[in-house]
């Protein structure tokens, strides 16, 4: 006994109230996410009847701002880090005898920080991904070949009809209508949709524009969802045939829906409540760039799927592929910090861990879902 009490002496193992505090919180966190990944319907219920609730509360905080909040806490937390770093390392070359206090400060202060910070990711993300996904609700239907390329061509035909009802600019890229309040829209979208979706009943901002854009850009980013200040933000520098569906994505992530394939799939079914032909439009470019088909090794099928292909229109085709002006990159050039290849790269890994981590096994894969969900709307819906 008298060797432990000396052993505890020798560690100082004199844990504060703070300490303490910290402990049983990171251990309250940790168990929280264990019992969402096993109880699945009490995390269900959660998504469904609390997330809404937290959403509108801090939706109509970060509502007040015209900017990204979340965007500059992005940038606080990065100086933060910075000058902790430097300081810390400052005190402990001067610091003298103080500096085992000094530590325990800065241990302690990073400590409540990193507490918050996973409080936040706990509530706001990490148990979104543990609810029951849309394609495991569905009925278990495998889909002829000819019955997709039906999908498929009546996608193709109805973009093409719509193409014709929207405006362009003089290098035929599309432009949004000077008629189209584009937030009040996808309000109202969101509304509509939620007659039949509760889920998305509730409050939404105006989503805000990236002032970083060049850094999201790089990245291949349309919007972001930042779920430490509840916002929905979008990339102002790309196409304008991207921002109806891209805004409506990320306000179904402020209600809950973490899954960026089913976040696609309502999008595009919000987009498609509206009578305005800019979203009805941006709607079906998004479900044709994301539209993942495999016909195996039935050639009639390809054949089929190649001749519908031809029949995009030439504005279709120029929609689908255009992301920012061409010459964007080299007009913001002295903006790179870091080369883009590489940010891009670390950027897709990234995204692609953080699925696998969050328990979706396919990764950045699991994007092309929305084929699935799509293909069920039209053929069992």
């Amino acid at each position: 006994m008298k060797k432990v009490m000396k052993m505890h002496k020798k560690l100082n193992l004199n844990f504060s109230l703070s300490d303490k505090i910290l402990f049983f919180l990171w251990g309250i966190l940790i168990l929280i996410n264990l019992v969402s990944r096993f109880w699945t319907s009490a995390t269900d219920f959660y998504i469904k009847n609390i997330f809404p609730v937290i959403s509108d509360f801090w939706c109509s905080i970060s509502g007040l701002f015209s900017f990204s909040v979340g965007e500059y806490m992005i940038v606080t937390g990065i100086m933060l880090v910075i000058l902790g770093i430097l300081s810390f390392i400052l005190f402990m070359l001067f610091a003298g005898r103080h500096r085992k206090n000094i530590a325990k400060f800065y241990g302690r202060f990073y400590g409540w920080i990193l507490t918050w910070l996973f409080f936040i990711l706990t509530f706001r993300f990490f148990i979104l991904y543990q609810g029951t996904q849309l394609s495991e609700t569905l009925e278990n239907i495998s889909f002829q070949n000819s019955d997709v390329l039906d999908i498929y061509e009546l996608l193709v035909t109805e973009t093409n009809r719509i193409s014709e009802q929207v405006s362009r600019d003089n290098s035929g890229h599309f432009v949004l209508s000077e008629n189209t309040d584009i937030m009040a829209e996808a309000k109202a979208c969101m509304k509509r949709l939620s007659e039949e979706f509760p889920q998305y009943k509730g409050v939404y901002p105006d989503a805000k524009p990236i002032a970083h854009s060049y850094f999201f850009t790089q990245q291949n980013l349309l919007g972001i969802y930042f779920p430490f200040s509840m916002e929905a933000n979008y990339n102002p520098v790309v196409y304008e045939i991207h921002l109806p569906d891209t805004i409506c994505h990320e306000f179904t992530h402020l209600k809950g829906n973490i899954f960026e394939d089913e976040a696609g799939y309502f999008a595009f079914r919000a987009c498609l409540t509206s009578d305005n032909p800019d979203f009805i439009y941006s709607g079906y470019i998004s479900v044709l760039s994301w539209l993942d088909l495999d016909f195996g090794d039935d050639e009639a099928a390809w054949e089929r799927y190649q001749e519908i292909t031809s029949r995009l229109s030439p504005d279709v085709i120029t929609d689908i592929y255009s992301y920012v002006p061409e010459n964007y990159y080299q007009t913001h050039r002295h903006e790179e910090v870091i080369p883009t290849a590489i940010v891009s790269d670390i950027a897709d890994n990234v995204i692609d861990a953080n699925l696998k981590v969050n328990g979706i096994s396919e990764g950045s894969a699991s994007y092309h879902g929305l084929t699935a969900l799509v293909l069920y709307y039209y053929l069992c819906g």
